[in-house]
């Protein structure tokens, strides 16, 4: 999930027998948002009331580790609704009316499980947005309701379930929905393995309550919700738009649901898109370009980050602070310089590291 490349642009200065030059510096990748432009508003009140009705600030209060943290809100869901995927206790399908009634001995189905996961993760500042995924075949063709998060910490979407606490990884990567379905189309995904709970120990498939659910092969096919507010614009009707990605797998093959093709075919409610990268689009990451002149380089940020508070720079003593969107920085000695960026939301979450990085390139004779 990394670019290596010239990620600053510049122009350099002559400066007596040379010049400052910008230097490739591997950073994440950023790619802008085009389809998923609704997010949960930090000032909404239903995300303080979801955290304090729950008290779900004690349920990380010792972890630090963003992935972790993400990991035991996603334990505390599973450890707190059952699972009855045939008949599951009759709600409005709102987070804190199925909290409620399963905090009372009500049980719920994967649907459930994803719009309580979206918002309890939104609510920490935690870019969360919600799938529909299915093995696709004509003789197995059950569907999945899931949650994929952004994790800064690795610079990357995460595909997490909460029904059964697990998500799948390989060779140790936690894997987004794209990375899945790659893999069971490849191979049957024979390198993925699902791991369950904040230790992440191996999972096998479970038989009472969804086999299929807990293989890779459920991700034969994925949509995405563009109802990426649900939460906070709640009573307000979710939509009923699906972003499918338009590749060979989709024009070449057919994704069945329950013997049928998808409803969304041949509807206005399907959104397909040939840009892997409008799906996977990169929130919290910066992209920056830097002019230098007359000694001085100025560096003009940009990113994609929901809820906004502030970019940052890393200052000489370690500490972060707080910047405008242009940086004027001073190249007052030929000495290497790497300038280390990141965004904060006002949730108080931070970004993945941006570097741009400046050198003086003495002048060949």
């Amino acid at each position: 999930m990394f670019t290596v490349g010239l990620v600053a642009t510049s122009r350099t200065h002559a400066a007596e027998s040379g010049r400052f030059v910008v230097l490739p510096v591997e950073n994440p990748r950023y790619c802008g948002n085009e389809l998923f432009r609704a997010f949960e508003n930090y000032y909404g009140p239903r995300i303080r009331q979801l955290r304090s009705r729950y008290r779900l600030d004690d349920v990380v209060a010792a972890e630090t580790d963003e992935w972790k943290r993400i990991l035991l809100l996603r334990h505390w869901i599973r450890t707190n609704i059952a699972i009855d995927n045939d008949n599951p206790t009759q709600t409005r399908g709102d987070t804190f009316a199925i909290l409620d009634a399963a905090l009372e001995g009500g049980k719920f189905h994967c649907t459930h499980f994803s719009i309580v996961q979206h918002a309890v993760l939104n609510s920490f500042g935690y870019v969360t947005r919600r799938l529909g995924c299915g093995p696709g075949l004509k003789d197995d063709g059950g569907h999945h309701g899931v949650n994929e998060v952004w994790v800064n910490k690795f610079s990357k979407w995460v595909l997490i379930d909460a029904k059964y606490d697990a998500h799948f990884e390989k060779d140790g990567l936690a894997l987004s929905a794209l990375q899945i379905r790659d893999e069971v189309w490849r191979d049957g995904a024979k390198s993925v393995i699902c791991v369950v709970g904040p230790e992440r120990k191996s999972m096998r498939p479970e038989s009472e309550t969804g086999k299929s659910e807990t293989r890779p092969d459920t991700y034969r096919w994925c949509s995405w919700e563009t109802n990426t507010n649900r939460f906070t614009t709640f009573p307000a009707r979710p939509t009923s738009t699906l972003v499918m990605l338009e590749d060979e797998i989709f024009r070449k093959n057919t994704w069945y649901r329950d013997g049928k093709p998808h409803w969304a075919y041949n509807t206005t409610y399907l959104i397909p898109t040939t840009r892997r990268d409008w799906i996977e689009w990169t929130p919290n990451v910066i992209t920056s370009k830097v002019t230098i002149q007359n000694g001085k380089a100025r560096v003009f940020l940009g990113s994609c980050t929901p809820n906004f508070r502030s970019f940052q720079i890393r200052g000489d003593d370690g500490k972060w602070k707080d910047c405008e969107e242009e940086v004027d920085l001073s190249l007052r000695s030929r000495a290497r310089r790497r300038f280390s960026f990141r965004t904060t939301n006002l949730f108080g979450v931070a970004g993945p590291e941006h570097h741009v990085e400046i050198a003086y390139q003495p002048q060949k004779s």
